[in-house]
């Protein structure tokens, strides 16, 4: 899930070749939402047939991210990538995504 143009986000998916890792690829093009509006996390989740209390939401802006996640009732983990945070800063926390599975 993403804010941005479909065919950008999904070119950059297929540059990277991850791709084939993702069931379900939602952006704010595609369903008329855009982060901060949970609406585009329930349209996420209604694709993956997940409910709310049952995901958890990883992003690296706790403002955009963190309120979206929040206001869907999303849990959610911040990537601190080191950069300056706006408002408060997340309680779960990784610095690389290598480290989420120690949190699952």
């Amino acid at each position: 899930m993403t804010n941005g143009i479909d065919r950008v986000q999904r070119s950059r998916l297929a540059a990277s070749g991850l791709t084939p890792l993702f069931e379900t690829v939602v952006t704010s093009q595609s369903c008329g939402y855009a982060k901060p509006d949970p609406r585009i996390l329930h349209v996420a989740l209604d694709a993956m047939g997940v409910a709310p209390r049952h995901a958890l939401y990883v992003g690296d802006d706790p403002a955009v991210d963190g309120a979206a996640a929040r206001a869907a009732g999303v849990r959610f983990c911040w990537v601190d990538r080191g950069l300056p945070v706006r408002g408060r800063r997340p309680r779960r926390r990784v610095t690389r995504l290598s480290e989420l599975a120690d949190r699952l």
